[in-house]
């Protein structure tokens, strides 16, 4: 009995571990893997691995793959199994299993893949179910950045990329408290939604932004992958104005055609209601003049009546509601609406400017990110309705001059 288990202690790891082995030196197992390319690869250009794994027996159990680790090298498994297929050769049929990895090159250089770990199990005829671990062969390429591309700190490297833009309501004839959204859609292939870049925002007086968190997808069908980017801002006008965004240019190096190409969404421009100037206000006939002298009277008169009515602070309280219901949305346009009619001064004030002079900075600050912020947020301040109205009756019925001058 002690010899058996001595013969076992010492032949069991050499059978172990020349199983595979066996296998790989009789060509009752074969593994190959691949680079596509393998050449005139550019930074940031998809990759492929391939590897596969073939016997004229079957598999007996699940293969596992290990992804090596490379500084300077994105890889990514975008597909959980292997595309299986089969192969006849001198009469023998191989069953074949190819799996793929793709690697994204983050500079320019040379960079040495290193072997790649599969656990596998093969039945075979001689030894029955082998299992064991085995290494692919190690590869390397090079990656470079093409000459126009130089001086460019930003551009993407792929088959085809594509970008929109596109608007929630027209952007004519807004008033301040109004707020808009504007989506923009990025899409390209053979790349991840997180290498896709991020649209510029420019910060405009007069025109708030608020970006929201953006919405990344990876989708793939029949082994060709696709990035999806939507990125949305929501705008919101808090002073009278002609505005303008500026255009956007994408730089990107088709892997197709070894070309450079761009891609560009045109400047926006915003109607908020700006009055024109002197110079550039056209002159128009006595007749008019009159006319809209008489609408003009017609027009103060109304406005004057509604001063008079008591439902004159009706924006008020459709903004007192609106935060007893939590739409902080809704109380911030009321707020600009009553705005806008208590407006005496020769300027216009954004909401934030106005609750600054009522001591309500923090509170507006509070209202506004819970309005158009990335997250929603609970509006717990609700005195700023009240701070605001104490703050114009204020400055509405403070006398000029003092009663008793000297």
């Amino acid at each position: 009995m002690r010899r058996l288990l001595l013969l076992l202690v010492l032949f069991a790891p050499s059978c172990l571990a020349t199983g595979l082995d066996t296998l790989l030196a009789e060509d009752r197992l074969r593994i190959r893997s691949w680079l596509q390319p393998a050449e005139g690869i550019v930074q940031g250009q998809e990759v492929r691995l391939l590897i596969e794994v073939s016997t004229p027996r079957w598999f007996a159990g699940g293969t596992g793959i290990k992804a090596p680790d490379v500084p300077g090298l994105l890889i990514m498994r975008r597909n959980e199994f292997a595309v299986n297929l089969s192969r006849r050769e001198a009469g023998v049929t191989w069953v074949v299993q190819r799996w793929q990895l793709e690697l994204y090159p983050q500079r320019e250089g040379n960079f040495s893949v290193p072997p790649v770990a599969l656990t596998l199990a093969v039945n075979d005829a001689d030894l029955g179910i082998v299992r064991g671990t085995v290494e692919t062969g190690p590869l390397t390429f090079a990656a470079s950045v093409p000459a126009v591309l130089a001086d460019t700190p930003r551009w993407l490297a792929t088959p085809s990329f594509n970008v929109r833009q596109s608007f929630s309501r027209p952007l004519t004839g807004l008033l301040p408290g109004d707020a808009f959204e504007r989506s923009f859609d990025l899409e390209a292939t053979r790349l991840t939604a997180l290498m896709l870049p991020e649209p510029r925002l420019t910060e405009l007086d007069g025109l708030a932004a608020y970006p929201d968190l953006p919405e990344l997808e990876d989708r793939s069908n029949r082994g060709e992958a696709t990035a999806l980017r939507r990125q949305t801002v929501t705008y919101v006008v808090e002073k009278p104005g002609q505005y303008q965004l500026p255009a956007q240019v994408i730089t990107w190096w088709n892997t197709e055609t070894q070309s450079l190409e761009t891609a560009s969404l045109p400047a926006v421009t915003i109607d908020a209601g700006a009055a024109l100037s002197a110079e550039a206000a056209p002159s128009l006939p006595v007749e008019w003049m009159q006319v809209l002298a008489a609408v003009i009277a017609v027009a103060l008169m109304a406005l004057l009546l509604l001063r008079l009515q008591p439902f004159a602070d009706t924006p008020l309280r459709t903004a007192r509601r609106a935060l007893r219901r939590g739409d902080p949305g809704m109380a911030v346009q009321a707020l600009y609406r009553w705005l806008n009619l208590r407006q005496g001064e020769p300027r216009w004030l954004s909401l934030r400017e106005s609750a600054a002079e009522a001591e309500q900075e923090a509170a507006a600050g509070q209202l506004l990110a819970a309005a158009y912020g990335r997250e929603p947020q609970a509006v717990t301040e609700r005195g700023i309705v009240r701070a605001l109205k104490k703050h114009r009756r204020r400055n509405a019925t403070a006398p000029e001059n003092p009663l008793n001058p000297l």
